[in-house]
Formats: C-alpha cells, sequence, structure tokens
C-alpha cells in the first residue's frame, strides 16, 4: 500500500509537471501568435494611413474577384487601390469623418450596417488617442486615426479582427484537445514508468527489510548462548574459573563469532555506501595462496580432508591481498563445512591468455541448481537449518570483494558430486 502511494504520488507530481509545461506552451504559444498578428497588422495599416492620407490610396474594394493580370497593366488597365501586401478579404476598411464625426465617405469593403459603423466612430473619436481598438459586442477592431490633407475632419482606418480571433481561437482550441490527449496519455505512461521505477526500489526496501531481519537473528543466536553460559556461571558462586571453563570457553568461541558477523556487516555496509574498500599494490599470489590456505589444515585433518595446492607459474597481481586471502579463507571454509569425511579439496592457481584464475574444487555434497544464483545473496543458505555454521554472508563478501578487483567468480555444482568455484582476475 505504501509504494502505491508513492508510485502515485509521483504520477501525479509528474503529471502537474507536464500540465505546467502544457499551459505554458500553450499561452506562450497564443500570445506570441496574436502578437506577431497584432504587429504585422500595425504596419500594414501605418501603410495604408498613409497612402490614403496621401491621396495614393482612394478606396478598398471587395476582393471577390480575380486578381489583374500582369499584361493588362498600363494606363487603360483598371486601377488597382490596394497594394499587393494587404491580405485579401475584407479585413481593413476605412472611413473620412467632419471634425464633429460625420461620416463624409467609406471605403466598398465594409463588413458593417451604417448603424455599427456609426457606432464604431463614435467610440474611436471619444477616444483621445491616435490608435486604439473599439469593441461592437464580442468583435475586436483596432483602427489608427489620422488627419485629413485637404480639409477639416479625421481619416479612421479600421481593421475587422474577427478572422484572426477565429484562427488564434481554432489554435487555442486544438492545442487544448491535443493536450488534454496527451495529458491522459502521460498519467498513464507516467503511472508505468513509476511503476519500474519502483520495482529496483521495492526489491532494496525489501533486501533491507531482509538484512535486518537475517542480521538480528544471526546475532541473536549468539548473544543467547553467550547469556545462557553467563547465567550458568554467575550461579556457580562457590566455583572457580578454572572449573568454569567449558562455560567461558562457549562465551569466547560465541564473542569471536560475533565480532565476525559484525565485521561482515560492516564491510557490507561500507561497500553499500562506496566507501573505498580495496589498498591496492602488487603482490604475489602464490604466496596469498598458501599463506590463506595453511590455518585451513588442520582443521581439514581434523575431518579426514585432504587440501591440495597446485600452483604451477609464478603470477604476481595488482590489488588488495588481504582481501585476496579473505576471499580464499572463506571459499576453503565452506568447502570443508560442506564436504564429509575422507573428502578433498583442490586448490588450484594458473593463467589463461591474460587472466589468472584460482579454482576451488571439492567432493562435498554439491549444490541444486535451484540454489546457484542466490548462493551470493546476503544471509542466503542452502542448508536452511544452519547446521554447518556460518552467516551466509562470505559468499556475498566474496563476489564484492573479486568485482571491485574488476574480476569475477562462476560456480558449477551437481548433488552428490562436489562443487566448483572458479575466480577470473584481470
Amino acid at each position: 500500500m505504501m509504494f502505491y502511494k508513492l508510485r502515485l504520488k509521483l504520477t501525479l507530481i509528474n503529471v502537474s509537471i507536464i500540465l505546467l509545461l502544457f499551459l505554458l506552451l500553450t499561452a506562450g504559444t497564443y500570445y506570441y501568435s496574436r502578437g506577431e498578428i497584432v504587429r504585422r497588422s500595425e504596419a500594414i495599416s501605418n501603410r495604408l494611413l498613409a497612402n490614403i492620407q496621401t491621396g495614393i490610396i482612394h478606396d478598398l474594394p471587395l476582393r471577390n474577384g480575380p486578381p489583374v493580370p500582369p499584361m493588362l497593366t498600363g494606363p487603360s488597365s483598371p486601377r488597382r487601390d490596394i497594394p499587393p501586401d494587404v491580405p485579401p478579404g475584407p479585413n481593413f476598411f476605412f472611413v473620412k469623418t467632419t471634425s464633429s464625426g460625420e461620416i463624409l465617405f467609406h471605403s466598398s469593403n465594409l463588413p458593417l450596417i451604417a448603424a455599427e459603423l456609426t457606432l464604431l466612430v463614435k467610440d474611436a473619436l471619444r477616444e483621445n488617442k491616435l490608435q486604439g481598438t473599439v469593441y461592437i459586442g464580442k468583435s475586436e477592431y483596432p483602427y489608427q486615426r489620422a488627419l485629413l490633407e485637404q480639409e477639416a475632419g479625421f481619416i479612421i482606418l479600421f481593421q475587422d479582427f474577427t478572422r484572426e480571433n477565429d484562427l488564434l481561437r481554432i489554435q487555442l482550441t486544438a492545442l487544448t484537445f491535443t493536450g488534454l490527449i496527451c495529458l491522459i496519455l502521460s498519467f498513464f505512461g507516467s503511472f508505468f514508468m513509476a511503476h519500474r521505477a519502483m520495482i529496483p526500489i521495492q526489491t532494496a526496501w525489501r533486501q533491507q527489510k531482509d538484512f535486518l531481519s537475517d542480521a538480528s537473528h544471526e546475532l541473536r543466536t549468539p548473544l543467547t548462548v553467550i547469556q545462557t553460559n553467563l547465567d550458568v556461571v554467575m550461579t556457580n558462586h562457590t566455583e572457580t574459573v578454572a572449573s568454569q571453563t567449558k562455560w567461558l570457553n562457549n562465551i569466547q568461541e560465541e564473542s569471536v563469532n560475533m565480532t565476525k558477523i559484525v565485521d561482515s556487516l560492516l564491510f557490507l555496509a561500507r561497500a553499500d555506501s562506496n566507501q573505498q574498500l580495496l589498498d591496492m599494490q602488487l603482490f604475489s599470489l602464490n604466496h596469498a595462496l598458501v599463506q590463506a590456505a595453511t590455518p585451513f589444515e588442520p582443521l581439514a585433518a581434523a575431518k579426514d580432508i585432504t587440501i591440495e595446492l597446485s600452483a604451477k607459474t609464478a603470477l604476481t597481481s595488482y590489488g588488495d591481498e588481504m582481501r585476496i586471502k579473505q576471499v580464499i579463507c572463506i571459499l576453503i571454509d565452506n568447502a570443508i563445512r560442506h564436504t564429509s569425511s575422507g573428502g578433498k579439496i583442490s586448490i588450484q592457481l594458473s593463467q589463461v591468455n591474460k587472466e589468472t584464475l584460482l579454482t576451488v574444487t571439492d567432493s562435498g555434497e554439491g549444490i541444486e541448481a535451484k540454489h546457484i544464483d542466490k548462493i551470493f545473496d546476503r544471509f542466503y543458505q542452502v542448508d536452511t537449518s544452519r547446521s554447518k555454521g556460518g552467516s551466509g554472508l562470505g559468499l556475498a563478501i566474496a563476489k564484492l570483494i573479486i568485482e571491485n578487483h574488476h574480476g569475477y567468480i562462476q560456480v558449477s555444482s551437481c548433488p552428490g558430486a562436489g562443487t566448483i568455484f572458479i575466480i577470473h582476475l584481470p
């Protein structure tokens, strides 16, 4: 439920951002388009008004007929009163008035009835400005005004802005409709992407919960043993220290186990926080292998297990010697714990092309195929009863160390036929 709410919240935030950007885009497009139309209209109005004022243009007729062919131009050709850059249709029209506002003349392409024209002229003259905008209902009529040169009065050039407003309204409607569709699609797309983005978060959250649960379990066991043995010691007030050796040894052994678990947890925590884990330098792999394997010989001998080392070539590696030894110890310790009495563990160091291979083979119980992909997970153990010891952190740490050396670990196993771990180092 928590992740569903978070996914929905992320979706709504994303859709809100998209909606805000869309509104900004729509408003920007609308006002830019309107500004361009107004700017171009004003430029045309200035030219038209100047030409009307000087007498170059006498009228603005309706433009329903075909354009005048070039071959007919000349003294006898029909007069073209309108410059070619004026857009077709009854956009611009003008009137000439007396000083008192009486209409003396209006252009032929008048789109209004007489009463409406009178109202427009009255409003334009009432405004004490040379240019502005007047309205009839919802229709918008920008105007420019100038004095008549031959007599007292005014020339008022109007523009019927209805067509431009209709075009802008169509543009705004198209943008709104398209935006709504995109917004709906973005909601589902954002919800899907939020779901995909939440998968690793859910995985990490689940791993963290499992990690805390397993860590608590691993630490609780030695703590319980320590507490139990301490209770035994504390109840024997008259006994000497020597007589309590059994219980004190148990406490010491579990304290060592706890220390190992805590060290492993700290190592993994530093790795998760991207802290520097390795002290890189050149070292002898052969020497490191012998040093790591030698301490396990008495433990192997106690279980009647044979350990064989094979290193035909002296190999030098660049890495953290202590951590490589730790990996070798983890693999040998696992091999001893899962190999029966009379078994054999073989450790081979070799070089193939530009890779160094460290192979650890045992004749133990093997691992079922369903566990192979999980044995490197933290706290994962094939033996759920944990009767063979171990905390389930060793292989996870080994994999992490090898990957930090830019290498990788391969494992192959067959139940009853043993297991092979191969470490590849560059």
